[in-house]
């Protein structure tokens, strides 16, 4: 039987260390949004992955059953971060609608709260025709040099289950992982005819219908509401050839996530451990 005062001692050190290791969850925030610019991918069901210039294409929701009309009614999944884009038309190619999409923004940015590891994961080209692809700058040397992850005509991942969905990637060909800082997430967009779109607090223009653009959304199923504005995973979709209505955000997506830390159980571990040494101290004592 622990003495009272140590149970105290131990609670109270149990409670500290939940709160810090809850404080120092490593979220990605979407910034500089206004209402007139939340936004939908157009694809039905929030689009889907692995279709590579396929139709229907995009980044957002794996494509879980052969449903090529996208109809969320007959399998397609949902999830609370997805919503209607009523600006698209109601039917697709076949049957059902083609206007649920994963909402988020389009002209904003991507910040890091805190220096943690990202994982950056290639979704597909969607219906592409252009040769975009997605750069960061590399984080080794620190001297501004732009790396090529995904080429738009790259593999894809694959859908690892039921929702919440985890793609299936291969580290080191349509995933990668980095230890980034705090601040704006260092990648930017590169379109076919040579548009560069960098994620840097001004290089994301906000006229979609006049310039290319990038869209960002917490992942669908890891949201509790649509347009949500932070999260541990959220995608980025590009639309790589603006002027005639064209912002579904699926010619080339990539969904980037947060790696939760290794060390936060260890420091669990070490508390725990202090305190049962501290107690076996004071029995023998």
């Amino acid at each position: 039987m622990f003495p009272k005062h140590l149970l105290a001692t131990a609670a109270a050190t149990l409670a500290m260390t939940v709160t810090s290791v809850a404080s120092a969850a490593a979220l990605l925030t979407i910034v500089n949004t206004d209402p007139g610019r939340q936004e939908h991918t157009g694809d039905p069901g929030g689009s889907v992955y692995p279709s590579n210039n396929g139709t229907p294409p995009g980044p957002g929701v794996p494509w879980q059953v052969p449903n090529p009309a996208g109809a969320a009614g007959a399998g397609w999944p949902t999830g609370p971060g997805m919503s209607v884009d009523s600006s698209f038309p109601p039917g697709c190619p076949g049957s059902g609608p083609c206007n649920v999409g994963t909402s988020g923004w389009y002209g904003a940015y991507l910040q890091l709260n805190q220096a943690s590891n990202v994982t950056f994961q290639y979704m597909g080209s969607g219906n592409a025709s252009l040769a975009n692809t997605f750069q960061i700058d590399d984080p080794s040397d620190g001297l501004g040099n732009w790396i090529t992850l995904f080429p738009g005509n790259g593999g894809p991942c694959g859908a690892a289950g039921a929702a919440p969905v985890t793609p299936t990637c291969t580290a080191g060909s349509n995933e990668f992982t980095y230890a980034l800082p705090a601040g704006y997430l260092p990648f930017r967009f590169v379109t076919g005819n040579a548009v560069t779109l960098t994620n840097d607090g001004a290089g994301n223009p906000t006229n979609i219908l006049q310039s290319p653009s990038y869209f960002l959304g917490v992942d669908p199923y890891l949201a509790t509401i649509p347009h949500q504005l932070s999260g541990q995973a959220v995608y980025a979709g590009l639309s790589d050839l603006p002027g005639s209505g064209d912002h579904d955000f699926q010619d080339l997506g990539v969904r980037i996530s947060t790696v939760p830390e290794p060390g936060t159980m260890a420091l669990l571990g070490l508390v725990m451990g202090g305190i049962a040494l501290r107690s076996r101290r004071k029995q023998t004592a």
